[in-house]
């Protein structure tokens, strides 16, 4: 991607607030939310809908009503019925991968403009009923007489009939992400006090961006509840007043003896979805868009989920600067996804491990430290919450606008992933011309 003649433009991102689940957008979909973030970019920069080539979209929690919610997006929205669009989900890098999808079909010359984005509605989500209640529907719709049909429901236990909520441990090692987080925090040393400062700044630095309207330019206000009487312009799980003493007196969630993790120092369940606009950079300038910045490189790692599954910014960064000849000093905007505060800080520290670096990634020595006051510069995950699907694509956008702001050349986004995934993305503001 980095030697094309034709680089890949980020025209802009936009999302709609990130709110808890379960709480003002419980009467949202994942569908409704992604149509009125594509109907706004749409709209804000005049794009000729005739032009969008393709619409991607990432989901982690299955969307049992809108099996392609990409396709229905496009439909609902009002746009050019001749638009395809697929539907992806690669855990919490879904809307990276969105990103990437697009990035290589402009690359590749086959499309000039394209949606790229992701979502995750939680309150929303669907509850399967059992093994045993699916057979017996299946069973009851086939019968043809009410004897038959008489003959089931006389079977019936209503224990069946308890919804079972999807699980969020892994498949493959049967624990879930904060358990595994959990192992991290054990084998990389990270104290519980280090875990709640690093969760207190995410606070602060959110709510200082907040105050600031910092993110005014991304967030699309969402009117919302039964009768669309509520509105929201804001994220939600933000804490302007969160304190270390506070944070310190929450108890463990998944090791309760002996764990550091609690829910001040983890992402909460959140709603939201986030939208890119891509073009390549001839298109852009023919049309007269603005240019956030440019795409110049995509990688995915995957390591063993038994050993640490979410340490994938540790081999993403490192493998990512060194395959583009770019120092980490070059670098001035890190967004680092704030899953755990013990994942991330155990991310850091792998990096600053010359064992680490020599045995796992090849290194002679330590990639070296990350200075704190590149990392999350407007808080992070923790603060502003995690929808699976669309954080990606928001920190990207947040991760440009950072440095365009502060005059630095790059910026680098890394995202973990259930399955022992990693991927991210090296972004540059300038074009070819500067």
């Amino acid at each position: 991607m980095k030697d094309c003649k034709d680089k890949v433009a980020v025209i802009d991102v936009l999302r709609t607030p990130f709110v808890k689940s379960f709480g003002v957008f419980e009467n949202e979909s994942a569908l409704s939310l992604s149509v009125k973030i594509v109907q706004e970019m749409v709209s804000r920069y005049f794009v000729h809908t005739t032009d969008i080539d393709e619409c991607i979209w990432g989901v982690v929690v299955p969307q049992v009503k809108c099996a392609n919610l990409a396709r229905e997006i496009i439909l609902f929205s009002g746009l050019p019925k001749s638009i395809p669009g697929f539907t992806l989900n690669k855990a919490c890098d879904s809307s990276l991968q969105s990103i990437e999808i697009a990035c290589d079909r402009i690359s590749l010359g086959k499309n000039k403009l394209v949606l790229a984005g992701g979502v995750e509605v939680l309150s929303d989500i669907p509850l399967p009923f059992s093994d045993e209640a699916r057979r017996f529907f299946l069973k009851l719709s086939k019968a043809k007489s009410i004897g038959e049909k008489l003959s089931l429901l006389s079977g019936i236990n209503l224990k069946w009939f308890l919804p079972s909520p999807p699980t969020i441990s892994e498949p493959f090692t049967g624990l879930t992400m904060g358990e595994h987080s959990e192992l991290m925090a054990v084998k990389n040393k990270i104290s519980r006090e280090s875990q709640d400062v690093f969760s207190l700044n995410s606070h602060l630095n959110a709510a200082k961006a907040h105050h600031g309207k910092l993110f005014q330019e991304e967030i699309v206000p969402i009117w919302t509840g039964k009768s669309k009487e509520i509105f929201v312009d804001n994220d939600n799980n933000v804490r302007p007043d969160c304190t270390l003493e506070a944070l310190s007196k929450l108890k463990p969630v998944f090791d309760k003896k002996n764990g550091t993790i609690t829910a001040g120092n983890s992402s909460p369940l959140t709603d939201g979805a986030s939208c890119a606009l891509l073009s390549s950079e001839t298109y852009a300038k023919e049309k007269g868009l603005p240019i956030l910045g440019y795409v110049l490189d995509v990688m995915t790692v995957a390591v063993d989920p038994q050993d640490q599954l979410l340490i994938g910014p540790a081999y993403i960064i490192p493998k990512l600067l060194a395959k583009n000849n770019i120092s980490k000093d070059d670098v001035g905007v890190y967004e680092i996804h704030e899953a755990f505060a013990s994942q991330v800080l155990s991310c850091l520290e792998a990096m600053s491990d010359q064992k680490f670096c020599q045995e796992k990634l090849g290194l002679k020595n330590a990639f070296g430290a990350i200075p704190m006051t590149k990392i999350n510069i407007r808080g992070g995950s923790i603060a502003i919450g995690h929808p699976f699907g669309a954080t990606g694509a928001r920190l990207v956008g947040n991760a440009l606008r950072i440095a365009k702001e502060q005059g630095s050349r790059y910026a680098i986004v890394a995202v973990c992933a259930a399955g022992g995934m990693g991927m991210g993305i090296l972004l540059e503001t300038r074009g070819d011309e500067l």
